[in-house]
């Protein structure tokens, strides 16, 4: 009678632990706000880019090999490593806020 010892032990409806938690409607995918962020952050980076190159002038759109009318699908064809790139041309007037700062 090892186990009369300690019944609370073997015990199936113990009172200290709470039941397990059944998965609410929210929380059945895990990954759903990370994928929506993502997204979102997405977004943000084609419409930077997008607007980025619309404010070049059209010499330095030719000199890369795009068209004003191409933009968009040429930023849908990007990479994400592509569209978290900044341009270097001091031709290029850069945004304060792609380098994080404030703009008044």
């Amino acid at each position: 009678m090892e186990h009369d010892m300690h019944p609370h032990v073997f015990k199936s409806n113990n009172h200290h632990f709470p039941p397990p938690r059944a998965a609410s409607p929210r929380n059945r995918k895990p990954g759903a706000f990370r994928h929506w962020l993502q997204t979102a952050f997405h977004r943000w980076q084609r419409g930077k880019m997008i607007e980025t190159l619309r404010g070049m002038d059209d010499r330095l759109l030719r000199d890369i090999g795009i068209d004003r009318s191409d933009i968009p699908r040429v930023v849908d064809g990007l990479t994400d490593r592509e569209l978290s790139m900044r341009p270097v041309s001091s031709d290029v007037q850069v945004d304060a806020r792609w380098r994080g700062g404030r703009t008044a």
